[in-house]
């Protein structure tokens, strides 16, 4: 079965994102400042807004990211970007980048309620706050 946000528009198949490389879907503000694997136009949200995971029956949306310190890091495509560049590293082992929560201003709501600190399993039919923007949950066979 496949999970697919709408999004305006827009329609994304969540298990297309995922790879060996990528095992988290970030959502949050379009900007050249940091890469979001599904990014927003909204204005009014965060860079660091909300992260979707699989899980073994279904995906759990999170508020916040787990980013590196790293400038070239939160700018990569892929969730472990590093590339060793020696001496420009803010991490002290720049082989093994040091990740923290990274926490949105405004909470990510899922139909209406603020997301639970644990995070919360996405169903078909949910919905997704993120200020001017609505997600949308469904899924296919």
């Amino acid at each position: 079965m496949a999970t697919i946000l709408h999004i305006g528009e827009q329609s994304y198949t969540l298990e297309s994102f995922l790879s060996p490389k990528r095992t988290l879907i970030t959502i949050g503000l379009q900007s050249d400042k940091a890469y979001n694997v599904i990014p927003l136009a909204d204005e009014q949200a965060d860079l660091f807004q909300c992260q979707l995971s699989q899980t073994p029956q279904s995906w759990k949306i999170q508020n916040g990211q787990w980013r590196t310190e790293c400038p070239k890091g939160i700018r990569s495509r892929l969730q472990h970007a590093c590339d060793l560049c020696i001496g420009c590293c803010v991490n002290p082992r720049p082989a093994h980048p040091t990740y923290s929560w990274r926490f949105p201003e405004k909470a990510t709501l899922l139909n209406g309620n603020r997301i639970p600190e644990e995070g919360a399993i996405l169903h078909p039919g949910d919905t997704i706050s993120i200020e001017n923007t609505g997600i949308q949950i469904s899924s296919t066979c």
